[in-house]
């Protein structure tokens, strides 16, 4: 019987779909993870992308694959921990789209996934080159969260997509003038006053009964 080839100029057997993706996202988030780490001890200054990359064990060219420079692998971070607290939600039952957003927003606060958001914005006021990777995160996250809410509303109306995307675009104000304009950066409780206080302004805008306010 003759062997297969193996060896340099050979391929093995071919990569299935789904594990090709999921190496690309454990390379992203690796990556994001120890430029993370690093800025965060050591400041950007002292932090290149060739300390990045020897420490995540890939080439340069692997990491301009994924982030077009440090600012961007840093603030990519919180997409990649507001992501995986967003498949652990456990939506409450019969709750109405404004519910639902806030319960997931307190959810990520709970298991941690806001924290990296209020970090990197910290990160931020000292670094001006990292604001619009910043703010681009926090857009990818307030769509991912509505997104979320919008898959466990089942035969949602155009009224309930509205509602959706109404919060999620006040609530990205909210968050953008907490954490990078002039307002209160001091942590994950502060946030979820403000998303709360908004959530509540919003539902009495809407018209939404006082008694189901969060």
């Amino acid at each position: 019987m003759r062997r297969r080839p193996s060896g340099p100029g050979w391929d093995t057997e071919p990569m299935a779909p789904g594990l090709r993706d999921a190496k690309r996202t454990a390379v992203a988030q690796r990556l994001a993870a120890t430029a993370f780490d690093q800025v965060r001890e050591r400041g950007f200054g002292e932090v290149t992308v060739d300390d990045v990359v020897a420490e995540a064990e890939v080439s340069r060219r692997t990491f301009s694959n994924y982030y077009s420079c440090k600012e961007a692998a840093v603030a990519a971070v919180v997409v990649h921990r507001v992501e995986a607290a967003l498949r652990e939600w456990q939506p409450p039952a019969a709750a109405d789209p404004l519910t639902l957003v806030s319960d997931l927003v307190d959810h990520q606060i709970r298991v941690g996934a806001f924290r990296s958001l209020t970090e990197v914005a910290a990160l931020a006021v000292g670094h001006p080159q990292l604001v619009p990777f910043v703010r681009e995160a926090q857009w990818q996250l307030w769509v991912a969260v509505g997104d979320r809410v919008l898959d466990v509303l089942p035969g949602a109306g155009d009224d309930d997509v509205e509602t959706v995307r109404l919060a999620v675009g006040a609530l990205f104000g909210i968050v953008s003038a907490s954490l990078i304009g002039s307002g209160d950066r001091s942590g994950a409780g502060n946030l979820r006053g403000a998303v709360h206080r908004g959530i509540a302004r919003l539902g009495t805008g809407l018209g939404r009964p006082e008694t189901s306010q969060v």
